[in-house]
């Protein structure tokens, strides 16, 4: 193992989602967040936020109407009970948000793991 960086016992995934053109989202958001509180509270999403486009930045007042998709860091055990868990999501069943064909779920190693921001 490098030294200095921590020995994980958990599996992390990063999940990237792009949304389709013209996407529906604003639509779904309540849905959203009534799906993923619990999966936050229970420590399964550990963070998440919007992909911002090309030409936006985090601080522009209009910033949640530049968004363009999703990543999240999931705890799981496999892909696969990633994927169950992605499939479950309004942003996925609806078929307005996420461009289905494109989203990309990684295992990743969280370097860096108690993060706080402004």
């Amino acid at each position: 193992m490098a030294s200095g960086l921590p020995k994980l016992t958990k599996n992390y995934f990063l999940v990237y989602a792009p949304d389709l053109p013209n996407a529906q989202r604003a639509k779904h958001v309540p849905e959203h967040i009534v799906h993923n509180t619990p999966l936050i509270k229970n420590g399964i999403i550990k963070l998440g936020g919007g992909l911002l486009s090309s030409d936006a930045k985090s601080t522009d007042a209009d910033a949640h109407d530049k968004l363009d998709g999703s990543f999240i860091i999931v705890h799981g055990e496999s892909i696969e009970e990633v994927w169950a868990l992605i499939k479950k999501d309004v942003f996925y069943t609806s078929g307005e948000v996420w461009d289905r064909s494109k989203i990309i779920i990684k295992p990743v190693f969280l370097a860096i793991q108690d993060t706080k921001f402004e």
